[in-house]
This record gives C-alpha cells, structure tokens and sequence, in this order.
C-alpha cells in the first residue's frame, strides 16, 4: 500500500486551526486529541519514524514539567515546557509540510484556494526558507569547525554574532535567487498559472478533516459535560 498523499492546504488548515482552539478548548482535552490526531495522520502518511520522535519528545516535555512544576522556584521553566509539550503535534505535521513538498506542489494547492498571489508566494517561500534555513546554520558551523571556532555558553553574545552575521548575508543573497527563480518560472505573470502538479481535494482530505473538526466538537460537548 503506498503512502497516503494529503492535499497540503489540509495540513496548513489545521495547523492554523488547531493552536487557536486552545483559547475555547479545555487544554488537556485538545493536547490527547492533537497527539493522537497527529499520529492517526502520520501512520496514515506512514510516517512511523516522526509517530516515535514526536511521542519521545512530548514525553520528554511532560516529564520535564511535571518534575519542575512541584517547586514554586521552577514553576514558570514547567510552564515554559508545557507550552511547548502542546505545541509539538502541531510542529510535527508543519515539518512534514515543509520538508516532504516542494514549492510547485505547495503553489498549485494554495491557488486553488483562490487567495492572493502576493500572499501564495509569500507563504510557499517562508515554508520553503525553513529548510534552507537549518542547512545554511550547518554549513556555518562547519565553517566555524574549519577556522577553530567554537561556539561557547561562556560567551554567548560572540557565539550568537558568528551564527547570525553570516546567516543574514546569506538570507540577503538567498532573497535574490528566490526572486530571480520566480520571475524565470513567470510567478509574476497576470495570467493564470499552470502546473505539472494538480494538487485536488480527494476524499481521505475530506475524511481527515471531518475527524478533525468532530475531535474539535466533541471537545466542545465534553467541556459542556464536565
């Protein structure tokens, strides 16, 4: 059986949802049903090696914060880590929207949501940048590596510098061929644009998200209940 392909829209839809439900939702309910959400749609995707890595460090949060939570002088680092315990389902399925679509398959599914072209770009670029980002630091560390260079805790305002400098060279540089690719492929042409990917919404997008908003409801019903 192949892999289950999900319409990327899905995937930003539920990324943009989810962290904002926090406000109405009870906490701990919305925490379990995006765990397990995230881990339905990665088995669904089988995806097994993010299921186990997002569940070790979820873990590893929930485990920090219930040891600190206990004393009043390490109650706001427990805080800190239960903020991001909740984030971590959610910043699962956004690294594999990042990583396992590349920017023609991202364009073609946001236009099919009708929305600025100004703002399709913007956002497909920012995905994009995510991974670059990461491998343009590994690539100044080795540089780092290479001069004798270490980056130390004991100074960390020149450790930070030697990242950050060249990181915003290369970000200015970088600026440059993402808008000269663009302009090669005709992104900012009046007409509409076409594609090798036709990114279509198939009934497993439709089933994933009917589980999502009846997990979003019955959270809702729950809380009405408690």
């Amino acid at each position: 059986m192949n892999r289950l392909r999900i319409n990327p829209v899905v995937l930003i839809i539920i990324n943009i949802i989810a962290p904002s439900m926090y406000i109405v939702l009870n906490g701990r309910y919305l925490q379990y049903f995006l765990l397990a959400f995230a881990s339905f749609v990665l088995i669904l995707m089988k995806r097994y090696k993010r299921i186990i890595g997002m569940i070790a460090v979820y873990g590893a949060m929930i485990g920090i914060h219930e040891i600190t939570i206990m004393d009043d002088r390490t109650k706001f680092i427990g805080l800190f880590f239960i903020v991001i315990a909740q984030s971590v389902p959610c910043l699962v399925l956004a690294s594999v929207l990042v990583t396992k679509y590349n920017s023609a398959e991202l364009l073609s599914a946001l236009e099919t949501m009708r929305l600025p072209r100004m703002l399709v770009v913007a956002v497909t670029i920012t995905l994009k940048y995510i991974p670059t980002f990461a491998r343009e630091f590994k690539l100044i560390k080795e540089s780092m590596r290479l001069r004798g260079i270490a980056f130390t805790w004991k100074k960390p305002i020149c450790s930070f510098q030697y990242f950050v400098v060249p990181q915003l060279f290369r970000c200015a540089a970088l600026a440059e061929e993402v808008t000269a690719a663009g302009m090669v492929k005709g992104i900012d042409a009046p007409v509409k644009r076409s594609s090798y990917f036709e990114e279509k919404v198939r009934w497993s997008d439709a089933m994933i998200m009917a589980v999502f908003m009846i997990g979003l409801a019955g959270g809702f019903v729950w809380q009405i209940h408690l």
